[in-house]
């Protein structure tokens, strides 16, 4: 992405006008809301003032200057309503009167009517109500001009906090009173004076929270950015293979608007790479702003943000104090609290606003700074739980090209493109695919990249990792023919049938069908199942049994069965395992045994990790017994949560 471009993704406001209305494709629902407010209110009576809640690049100064601009280019609008836009820093407002002064310099650049404004103003400026008496020599000029201000305040929260409480409600007093001025602010914060009934503006604001794009807005933004470029064709092309990349890191980024547009660039730029690949590229080019942002904290912030970035999930003070081991640092809980308070405030941290009680939780604010502090600052540990999100959000995407992958990264390896530690965390994280489909290219990429680092005199603590990864890979898994475990796997399959042909729930039926092809699906390849012996293929059938046992309400039976194969199998399953595992505990969940998936995941972490979604759909639903854990979900998993709660609601409906 060239400086240029990186400018105007943060400096919004630097861009053509005519650029950034038509680069406008996505909020439009909301422009269009607050615009026709805008529209039909003459504002003969004070009017409805409006905040966007929104985390940094949600599109919020976007959203304030697209506004901006359509009152300019509305022909009736424009005579009588003038538009005041306020940067998202203004470091030269430290209180209410500098707020009006500033609108009177603004205001005295575009229109003549207003150049001695600030001049008037300035007359009372040693006077005790000095904001008060700028604010009505404002209203003198602009009723004796017929005219009327829309100010379009970004970061109206930081503001606040810089007048204070007594000017704030004063500020409060004009805006409900006067006809005269209409505000439209920003913050990236949910702000305390809206929410708290002791605040000036407890439920003043008509509030409009800025979530992250759909799919579709997702595509549709990608679309008008290739069309400006003249690759709209191009980019068509190659849509066809790679959308689920883009809904990949979609989910990552969290529909962030500026993560995205940066994907943008390496999307089009490097169409055949994938999604390790995507993440890396805009991690580096994110680098400088994130990195700044961390060294401008204090230490003990440091200290806290790193605690929070390693837990990922939301996490409360005790949380935070064990992880940051901050006994030995000296500091205690309530130091905590108020560094806390601080990194809110500074919009590092948020608080998960549906925290019932005192106990607070508390994650990073952006989803992806949390992702590049893990992947660049954490321990190969830390760093995996980024790898086994991306995994699971690929495996809902239908990633299908993994061969292609593990071929490219042999290529790349051929031309010395990699860094050591890039060949080591990719040959590791390529290890650990669960798809038996691809068993040779695994062992082909392991032991490519032993030989490379051998050869370039890499890291020994790495080769050592990917030997054993290589030992454990050949050791446990041994290729074999077909056609020598086929019938075996067939006579299973028919022992399924044999064991539910009189059943006759159609529902039933189908579902059963669905796994048996899967399971054909699973083996139909130049390879066995890749599976010491056949008792090992059998864990996948106990799993089907499972299933079958728990949709006739052999409840007791089906949960044994699962129970069994976890504890013994200890998480090292196939793909097709993992599959059926997911089905059953949503099945479960749709049966209502909440308990059973609540102690599977506390006896087994792995499973926690590897199912996450899973694991705080379980914990939604379990609310009424622990109210805060599902809350300490990401906002990245939101969606795919919802997926999985409409899966349930199918079981449910089907199984009714």
């Amino acid at each position: 992405m060239s400086d240029r471009k990186l400018k105007y993704l943060f400096n919004p406001d630097q861009k053509d006008p005519k650029t950034l209305k038509a680069e406008f494709v996505v909020r439009t629902a909301i422009f269009e809301q607050i615009f026709a407010d805008i529209q039909e209110d003459t504002m003969q009576n004070p009017p409805q003032h409006y905040m966007l809640l929104g985390q940094r690049g949600m599109g919020k100064t976007t959203m304030l200057l697209r506004l901006k601009y359509a009152v300019l280019d509305d022909e009736k609008l424009s005579k009588w309503l003038l538009p005041i836009l306020f940067n998202e820093e203004q470091y030269s407002m430290p209180d209410l009167a500098s707020f009006f002064e500033h609108i009177a310099k603004l205001l005295a650049e575009d229109h003549p009517a207003y150049e001695s404004l600030l001049e008037e103003m300035r007359k009372h400026e040693f006077e005790a109500d000095y904001d008060q008496k700028a604010f009505e020599v404002l209203v003198e000029y602009l009723k004796k001009n017929e005219q009327k201000i829309i100010v379009f305040h970004d970061n109206f929260g930081q503001f606040l906090e810089k007048i204070g409480k007594t000017a704030t409600h004063r500020l409060r007093n004009i805006l409900m009173n006067s006809p005269y001025i209409r505000l439209i602010g920003a913050s990236a914060t949910l702000l305390e004076h809206t929410f708290d009934y002791k605040e000036p503006f407890f439920d003043f604001f008509y509030q409009i929270r800025l979530k992250g794009m759909t799919a579709d807005e997702t595509i549709l933004l990608f679309e008008k950015l290739a069309e400006n470029e003249g690759k709209a064709e191009y980019f068509a092309e190659i849509l066809k293979t790679e959308r689920p990349r883009i809904e990949v890191m979609r989910k990552l980024s969290g529909g962030v608007i500026r993560t995205m547009v940066m994907l943008f660039d390496v999307f089009i730029d490097n169409e055949k790479q994938d999604s390790f690949k995507d993440l890396e590229a805009i991690l580096d080019r994110v680098t400088p702003l994130y990195k700044h942002r961390m060294d401008d904290l204090k230490p003990q912030q440091q200290l806290i943000v790193d605690a929070v970035a390693r837990a990922w999930d939301a996490v409360t003070v005790s949380e935070i104090a064990e992880l940051a081991r901050s006994e030995r640092q000296g500091l205690k809980t309530n130091q905590i609290s108020a560094q806390l308070k601080q990194l809110v405030d500074n919009q590092v941290i948020e608080i998960e606003p549906r925290t019932t009680g005192r106990t607070h939780l508390y994650r990073l604010q952006e989803r992806f700074f949390n992702i590049w502090y893990l992947m660049r600052y954490s321990t190969r540990q830390d760093k995996q739980r980024v790898i086994w999100l991306v995994r699971f959000l690929e495996g809902w995407c239908n990633t299908k090209d993994l061969k292609q992958l593990f071929e490219r990264f042999d290529n790349n390896l051929e031309k010395g493109t990699y860094e050591l530690s890039t060949v080591f965390d990719r040959a590791l994280a390529y290890s650990m695919v669960e798809n038996d489909e691809v068993l040779g290219e695994k062992i082909r990429v392991l032991s490519n990249a032993i030989f490379y680092l051998l050869e370039k005199q890499g890291n020994e603590s790495d080769i050592f990792i990917l030997k054993n990864r290589f030992d454990e890979i050949s050791t446990d898994i041994e290729l074999k023919s077909f056609f020598g475990i086929r019938e075996g796997v067939k006579n299973n399959i028919m022992r399924i049938y044999s064991l539910y042909s009189v059943e006759k729930d159609s529902f039933i039926k189908e579902f059963l069908s669905i796994i048996v092809f899967t399971i054909y699906d699973y083996l139909n390849d130049e390879y066995s199942p890749k599976k010491e012996n056949i008792q090992e293929v059998n864990f996948e059938l106990v799993l089907c049994d499972s299933i079958i046992n728990i949709l006739i309400n052999n409840i007791e039976e089906g949960i044994e069965d699962l129970e069994h194969i976890i504890h013994i199998y200890q998480y090292n399953y196939s793909k097709l395992s993992e599959i059926l595992i997911s089905q059953l505990l949503l099945l479960l969940i749709a049966k209502k045994q909440l308990h059973t998936p609540y102690k599977l995941f506390r006896e087994h972490p792995e499973l926690t990790q590897q199912l996450k979604p899973i694991y705080y759909l379980t914990m939604e639903y379990l609310k009424d017994e622990y109210p805060n854990d599902y809350l300490k979900a990401g906002e990245e998993l939101r969606e795919t949560i919802e997926e999985l709660k409409e899966r349930v609601k199918w079981f449910e409906e089907n199984l009714s």
